[in-house]
């Protein structure tokens, strides 16, 4: 069944707020807003957790009163519920980012792992899955020794790996988030999250095609929303069971389970779920040869694409069948209608599933579509001469966009050429060895091969990852002068100093990506900060200087060659 927002969304801000009302309490007490104690505001902030006014006021309270008091965890607790009340805007990020700042300082697991995940769920929402991976792959570093934040980081993960094909390694996750679900007793104390779980758990086997183990836990699953009167959760189950029972080719009891909860998330404006109903509800009314009826309902699913403009990449074959139905009636206007509709779901899948492109089986891929469109619009043209204009404005679009494809394939080809010369060789920060020559530069030989001695020193060290490091300070280690130092770098190192310092940084990074798999996993910002860049803008531009590539290139292209040869 569908992974959508919608979910995730649930089960991180339910865990999030569930865990602070759990464990932040324990660390709250003494003074603020109107004598009030740091108890007192928390309270009155989760109480009033759906009026974002009031929340905000209560969180800046003790986000000012921690900072008045120097109280670390009072500082975080407030930029914590910040970030949580503004879950759904950028601000959380900034927020995050103060908690991230703060709590690396004084060794905060628990915070580093929640705000984490606070970034992980907002990038999800946004739809940068890359991003919202990053950031829940970097809170799992953090939340091992943590069982509640563990189990919202593996569901959160798992959500993923099966929004992206990855259905077993999903499936995996989520056997293991039902185990901790019931050791928890989620059912009677966290019913709305048992229930997600037990989705969840479910619709992994219905995507591996066990389909028996997906019917046991469907079934599970009603029982306990009627029990609960989770109505929500009841037609979630249904609507999986009846996608589960199309996978059986039991097409009528499809049918009939499809059509129950159609009507109940049109009164809910449930898109997403509406989606995937329409879609194998048309699918189901192929089965019983109701060629027109599916006609209908794959419409239906094009008309809230382009409300919604995000589609899961099954309901892509929507347009296939349309494409090829319009084919079938000589209907070119339609054909070609879809067929742009189809190039622009690619576009937003290509975007949205860079890892999934590759994986997606299509009858139509892109070179085959692109021709298929310049063959409906030359018999367009011939039609109707009145739009002739318009199809060449398209057919320029077309010329460009292939240009555009011919570029990326051969920048493609220069990056992967410039990251196999990385790989097979080391950044160069010494020039061939020369004899020092006195009268090339005006300082005596004797200085000048004292200094390149103790350059090479310097070299084989780890000094330079020092960020504060200044020509100033290491003249004066070398016993000489900046003006000294500065000629004999230029010299003999052909670049001035500042280069001289980032080609070493940048040599010692790329050494340390291909060995350390564990580092692979920080952000752009934090490799940058490890050897010695203050800023994520500086480390990409010294790392683009010295290799032709930017490290978060870099970083996934060994990802991948590590994952082929495991």
């Amino acid at each position: 069944m569908k992974q959508e927002i919608t979910i995730i969304i649930a089960v991180l801000c339910f865990g999030l707020q569930s865990y602070a009302k759990q464990e932040i309490q324990k660390e709250v007490e003494s003074d603020s807003l109107s004598n009030k104690t740091y108890k007192q505001l928390q309270n009155s902030l989760i109480k009033n957790i759906q009026d974002s006014i009031k929340s905000t006021s209560y969180a800046i309270a003790i986000l000012k009163k921690g900072k008045k008091e120097r109280d670390t965890i009072q500082i975080l607790n407030g930029f914590f519920f910040l970030s949580t009340i503004n879950e759904n805007n950028e601000n959380v990020l900034s927020y995050s980012d103060s908690i991230i700042k703060i709590s690396k300082k004084v060794n905060n697991s628990r915070f580093l792992g929640m705000s984490f995940l606070n970034k992980g769920v907002y990038f999800y929402e946004k739809r940068e899955f890359d991003k919202s991976l990053d950031n829940f792959l970097t809170a799992k570093l953090y939340v091992d020794s943590l069982p509640r934040l563990n189990y919202i980081t593996e569901y959160s993960i798992g959500l993923l790996k099966s929004r992206v094909g990855e259905y077993q390694e999903a499936l995996e996750i989520f056997k293991k988030s039902w185990m901790y679900a019931n050791e928890r007793n989620f059912k009677e104390k966290d019913n709305n999250n048992y229930l997600i779980t037990l989705l969840s758990l479910a619709d992994g086997y219905v995507k591996v095609g066990k389909n028996d183990s997906a019917t046991f836990y469907n079934r599970l699953g009603i029982e306990e929303s009627l029990f609960s009167g989770n109505n929500v959760k009841y037609y979630d189950f249904v609507l999986n069971e009846g996608i589960n029972k199309y996978y059986l080719k039991k097409y009528d009891v499809s049918y009939d389970s499809i059509s129950k909860v159609i009507k109940n998330f049109r009164m809910k404006i449930d898109r997403p779920n509406l989606i995937l109903a329409y879609y194998y509800y048309a699918k189901t009314l192929l089965e019983k040869e109701e060629i027109d009826s599916a006609i209908v309902n794959f419409k239906k699913v094009d008309s809230l694409f382009n409300i919604t403009n995000d589609i899961h990449p099954k309901s892509r074959e929507t347009y296939e069948f349309l494409i090829n139905y319009y084919k079938s009636k000589n209907d070119d206007k339609n054909q070609l209608l879809y067929i742009e509709r189809l190039l622009k779901v690619d576009s937003i899948l290509n975007s949205n599933y860079k890892y999934l492109s590759k994986k997606l089986a299509r009858e139509y891929d892109t070179p085959k579509l692109l021709k298929e469109k310049e063959r409906v619009i030359s018999g367009l043209e011939n039609k109707n001469v009145k739009v002739s204009n318009q199809l060449m404005l398209v057919s320029i679009l077309l010329g460009l966009s292939l240009l555009g494809l011919i570029y990326y394939y051969r920048r493609q080809k220069t990056l992967k050429r410039r990251f196999n010369e990385v790989m097979n060789s080391k950044i160069e920060h010494n020039s061939e060895k020369t004899t020092a020559n006195s009268g090339a530069i005006g300082i005596s030989s004797d200085i000048v091969n004292d200094v390149l001695q103790r350059l090479e020193q310097f070299e084989n060290s780890d000094a330079f990852l020092n960020p504060s490091i200044t020509i100033n300070d290491l003249s004066k280690q070398f016993d000489t002068n900046s003006k000294y130092l500065s000629k004999i770098i230029n010299t003999y190192k052909n670049k001035n100093f500042s280069n001289y310092i980032n080609d070493l940084r940048i040599n010692c990074v790329v050494e340390k990506l291909k060995l350390d798999r564990k580092f692979r996993n920080y952000t752009v910002k934090a490799i940058g900060s490890e050897v010695g860049f203050n800023t994520t803008q500086a480390f990409s531009k010294a790392f683009y200087k010295s290799t032709g590539i930017h490290p978060s290139y870099f970083v996934k292209k060994i990802g991948e060659m590590t994952n082929e040869e495991m």
